[in-house]
């Protein structure tokens, strides 16, 4: 709430001193630079203090750490379906908001304040990782890992923030964006997926969601085992599926933008590996306890469900160009539009 209220309240400023609640209208009055000129003549020199309350407003949607303390608890105690449609939908609001109304009106402002929000992506990255790792509840594993893979985001997002100096620091600029937004679809696919996954799982054992509660299923259940693998290992970056190409454009772009901030985050990638190459060891192999002897694998409904995620997972991680290609084209007409 109190996001959206310091949101709301930013956008009423904007409003009293410009008219218009047109967003491409303020756009390209921001990037004329008239529109800080109608807001400090309406209001005096307050046009930092509206782009912190707009980037208040998404930071607790995306979430940004330190605002990220309702994501886990959100997700974990929602019925799955819930919690599907927020990871794949509704924390993707807070990363489309900043590129569709924080970055195109405020971005002078936005590069003013770069490193402070550069320091707070960083540590999304790096804290979501490690809060996952401390996890036993499968559900708040993947929530915190969902913080981990959002940061990435953020900071792509806020590395753009510098004035396009030359064709090198564009293209750079272009592949971070470009990854951003093939991390923003990427993501939903695969965080939606596994908390599906982990909702069959409670399904199986009786509503049982530990880490520590299961061992071996591979045997009993290799298909679940099997799409549920390959769904984590998208979740990890691994080459070849869906979640390593954008991860990689944004690192690619980010590093000549900010080599520091690129630098620290590598551990977060560092650490999400150990924590999902963890879930796979302790769910799936060693010995089958005996009360899983008989858990029942994947159904023909369930698997011809998946069958179209798991292929756009695979699909993406080979031929990333399909969205690639589509969405390049808005970027370097927002890049050439945007005013840091």
């Amino acid at each position: 709430m109190a996001g959206s209220v310091a949101l709301l309240l930013s956008f009423l400023a904007v409003f009293l001193s410009t008219g218009s609640m047109d967003f491409t209208q303020l756009a390209d009055m921001a990037s004329a630079g008239t529109l800080q000129q109608a807001v400090v003549a309406h209001l005096g020199p307050v046009m930092t203090w509206l782009a912190v309350g707009v980037l208040a407003g998404f930071a607790v949607k995306v979430p940004l750490a330190p605002f990220h303390t309702w994501l886990p608890a959100a997700y974990s105690e929602a019925p799955s379906p819930v919690t599907m449609l927020l990871t794949g939908t509704m924390s993707k609001m807070g990363v489309y908001g900043l590129l569709r109304i924080a970055v195109p009106l405020f971005g002078p402002q936005i590069a003013q304040l770069r490193t402070p929000l550069l320091v707070l992506a960083v540590v999304t990255v790096v804290m979501g990782a490690w809060a996952a790792a401390a996890q036993k509840d499968l559900k708040r594993v993947f929530a915190y890992s969902s913080v981990n893979h959002l940061g990435y985001c953020l900071l792509g997002i806020f590395a753009l923030a510098v004035p396009a100096a030359g064709a090198a620091i564009r293209t750079s600029q272009e592949v971070a964006l470009n990854g951003v937004i093939l991390q923003m679809f990427n993501h939903g696919v695969t965080a939606a997926a596994l908390f599906w996954f982990i909702a069959m799982l409670q399904e199986r054992s009786g509503g049982e969601r530990g880490i520590d509660d299961f061992g071996g299923l591979r045997k009993p259940a290799p298909v679940f085992a099997g799409l549920m693998g390959i769904a984590l290992f998208s979740s990890l970056g691994l080459p070849g599926l869906n979640g390593f190409v954008g991860e990689f454009l944004i690192f690619r772009g980010v590093f000549p933008l900010s080599w520091v901030a690129a630098s620290v985050s590598i551990l977060g990638l560092l650490v999400t590996a150990a924590v999902i190459l963890t879930v796979i060891q302790k769910v799936f192999t060693g010995p089958v306890e005996e009360k899983w002897v008989g858990f029942a694998d994947m159904h023909g409904g369930e698997r011809l469900a998946m069958a179209p995620v798991i292929g756009l997972m695979l699909l993406l991680g080979l031929l990333p160009q399909l969205v690639i290609d589509t969405v390049n084209p808005t970027v370097v007409y927002l890049l050439a539009h945007w005013r840091f």
